[in-house]
C-alpha cells in the first residue's frame, strides 16, 4: 500500500448493518410488518465515511473477518473515500454484523452488535498499528474496542486531539478507568454516568432528564482531566463544556427520518472542527447540525453530507452559554 497520511484517524467498528423499520407502532413480542434493508455501517467506519465526505483524508482501523462480506466492506470503505490498509485481518472470523429496528417514526426500538471479531483487536494488535494515529492531526477512538485497547490508545495519544465516542452504556464502561486521558468525549446521560464509573442506572429517567443532572455530569468529567465535554440531550440537542464554560445547542427543525447515524455523524464534526480549529463551543454548533442532517435521510450516513452544506446549515442552529 502507498503511504497514506491522514488527517484523521479512526480506530473502530466496522460492520454490516441490518435494518428493520416498522410500518406501524412496534409491537414487542409480536411479528411487525415493515421493510428491511442492508448496508455498510459501524460506529468506526461510520464516523469515518463522515468525516471523509467532509473532505479530510480519513483512515479507518478496524477488524475484518475473512468471508465475502470482508471484502465487500473493505471495497465499500474505500469507495467512500476511507482508506484501510493497515486494518486487521482475521481469516477465520467472521465479519461484524449490527441488526436493528427502527420504529416508524424513525427512532431506534433495540438493537444488537454480533461483533466479537472486535475483541480479538488486543493492545498487541493496536501496537502494531500506531502508525495512522500518529501521523493524524486528530485520532477517534470508539468504544467497541477492547477495555485494554482503549486504555493504550488513551496513554499512547494523550497529548493529541483525542475523541471518545461512547457507542453505548456498556461499552462506556470499558473507557472509564481512562476517561480522564480523552480531550474529548461524546456521551449521553446514562453513558457519562457509566463513564464516571457510576451505575447507569442509577438515576429514574424522569430524574435524569434534569439538565442539571447532565451539568453534574460534564463538570465531573472535566474534574477527571477532559478537556471538552458534549453530552447528548437527545431530541433536546447538546451540552457542551470545557474550562472557559458551558451551554446547550438546540437541533434543528428537520424532519426526522432515522436517528441511528446522528451520533456517528456529531462525532465526525468534532473531529472536522478540531482539525479546523474551532472552539468547544463551535464544534458543538458543527456537531449538532451534522447530527440534525443526518437524521433526516434514511440512512446512517447522510449521501448529503458535506463541508458546505454542514457550514450553512450551522449558521441555522441555536446555541446557548449557560454559563
Amino acid at each position: 500500500m502507498k503511504h497514506y497520511k491522514p488527517a484523521v484517524a479512526v480506530y473502530g467498528g466496522a460492520n454490516f448493518d441490518i435494518q428493520a423499520r416498522c410500518r406501524e407502532p412496534y409491537r414487542a413480542g409480536d411479528s411487525n410488518p415493515g421493510t428491511s434493508s442492508m448496508s455498510f455501517g459501524g460506529v468506526g467506519r461510520n464516523i469515518a465515511e463522515n468525516v471523509a465526505r467532509l473532505g479530510l483524508a480519513t483512515e479507518l482501523v478496524t477488524v475484518f473477518g475473512g468471508d465475502e462480506m470482508a471484502s465487500l466492506l473493505a471495497d465499500g470503505c474505500r469507495a467512500s473515500g476511507v482508506e484501510v490498509g493497515r486494518s486487521l485481518i482475521l481469516p477465520g472470523e467472521a465479519t461484524s454484523r449490527y441488526i436493528c429496528i427502527i420504529d416508524e417514526n424513525g427512532s431506534l426500538v433495540g438493537a444488537v452488535a454480533a461483533m466479537d471479531c472486535l475483541n480479538l483487536f488486543g493492545p498487541d494488535e493496536l501496537a502494531s498499528r500506531f502508525g495512522p494515529g500518529d501521523e493524524a492531526d486528530v485520532v477517534v477512538i470508539d468504544a467497541n474496542l477492547p477495555p485494554e485497547t482503549i486504555a493504550a490508545a488513551a496513554f499512547r495519544w494523550k497529548d493529541k486531539p483525542l475523541i471518545l465516542d461512547t457507542v453505548s452504556v456498556a461499552k462506556a464502561a470499558r473507557a472509564a478507568p481512562v476517561a480522564g486521558r480523552f480531550s474529548m468525549v461524546k456521551p449521553n446521560r446514562r453513558e457519562a454516568r457509566a463513564l464516571l464509573g457510576l451505575d447507569p442506572d442509577g438515576v429514574d429517567d424522569a430524574v435524569d432528564l434534569d439538565d442539571d443532572l447532565a451539568i453534574s455530569y460534564a463538570q465531573l468529567l472535566l474534574a477527571l482531566g477532559v478537556r471538552e465535554v458534549f453530552i447528548s440531550l437527545r431530541e433536546r440537542g447538546l451540552l457542551w463544556a470545557d474550562e472557559n464554560g458551558m451551554g446547550r445547542v438546540s437541533p434543528l427543525d428537520l424532519p426526522v427520518v432515522n436517528v441511528s447515524g446522528a451520533g456517528d455523524a456529531a462525532t465526525a464534526a468534532l473531529a472536522w472542527a478540531t482539525v479546523h480549529g474551532l472552539d468547544c463551543m463551535g464544534k458543538a454548533t458543527y456537531a449538532v447540525a451534522a447530527a440534525s442532517l443526518c437524521a433526516s435521510y434514511p440512512d446512517a450516513v447522510a449521501s448529503g453530507m458535506n463541508a458546505d452544506r454542514l457550514a450553512l446549515l450551522a449558521k441555522g442552529v441555536r446555541n446557548e452559554r449557560i454559563s
